[in-house]
């Protein structure tokens, strides 16, 4: 979808890895309308990124995305460019990669320390499950 890009995000949702779009032109690959919020793969060319996407109450009727500079950089678009963007909805593991490469440090943070977590409690469950064994192992001996 041939999508302006219109003056830059406000001040507070710069570096927080989302674009703007009007609902009418949020659409995925698939055709249909995407959820405001639902983390998606945007395509300019041969050029992709994960991003929010969020509606636009400010211009519900203006075929135009907005983005911050880092993405503008990563898409190589600039404002007052018009370009073919792209939508795929991407599932658990893509929304997992974009809070682990998300530009602002609490989406970052915390899914680093979700993984950490994760490993720590499966070293707990192999430890269980080894101490289980050994116990077995030493009342079937006697």
């Amino acid at each position: 979808m041939k999508l302006r890009i219109s003056c830059m995000l406000d001040s507070h949702e710069v570096y927080k890895d989302i674009a703007r779009v009007p609902e009418k032109y949020r659409l995925g690959t698939d055709g249909q309308t995407i959820k405001e919020g639902d983390i998606c793969k945007v395509t300019v060319g041969h050029r992709s990124i994960l991003l929010s996407l969020r509606g636009d109450v400010n211009n519900p009727e203006c075929q135009s995305i907005q983005v911050d500079e880092r993405t503008r950089r990563a898409l190589s678009v600039s404002i007052g460019d018009q370009a073919d963007f792209q939508f795929q909805r991407v599932g658990w593991v893509g929304q997992y990669l974009w809070a682990w490469r998300a530009s602002d440090p609490a989406y970052r943070i915390g899914a680093r320390f979700g993984l950490l977590s994760l490993l720590l409690g499966f070293i707990g469950i192999v430890l269980g499950i080894v101490d289980i064994v050994r116990e077995i192992v030493a009342v079937c001996s006697n």
